[in-house]
C-alpha cells in the first residue's frame, strides 16, 4: 500500500514540473505550441496522480474501519 502513495505523490510532483516547465516554455518561446502539450500532460499526471491518493487514502481509512468492526463484533 505504501508503494502505491509513493507513486501517486510522485505523480503529483512530476506533474507540477512538468507544467512549471510548461510555463517557463510559454515565456521564452510563446510561438511554438509545445508548451500546449506540456500543459496537457502536467494536469493528466497531476489527476491521475490525485486520483491514485484519494483511493489509497480511503482504501485505508474503510480497512481500519473495517478491521474495528470486526474486533468489535468478536469481542461481543
Amino acid at each position: 500500500m505504501r508503494s502505491r502513495r509513493i507513486a501517486a505523490l510522485s505523480l503529483v510532483i512530476v506533474g507540477v514540473v512538468v507544467e512549471f516547465v510548461s510555463a517557463v516554455l510559454l515565456r521564452a518561446y510563446s510561438a511554438t505550441l509545445d508548451w500546449l502539450l506540456g500543459v496537457v500532460v502536467g494536469v493528466v499526471l497531476i489527476f491521475v496522480g490525485l486520483a491514485l491518493l484519494v483511493t489509497e487514502i480511503l482504501e485505508a481509512w474503510l480497512t481500519l474501519g473495517q478491521r474495528a468492526l470486526v474486533d468489535g463484533l468478536q469481542a461481543g
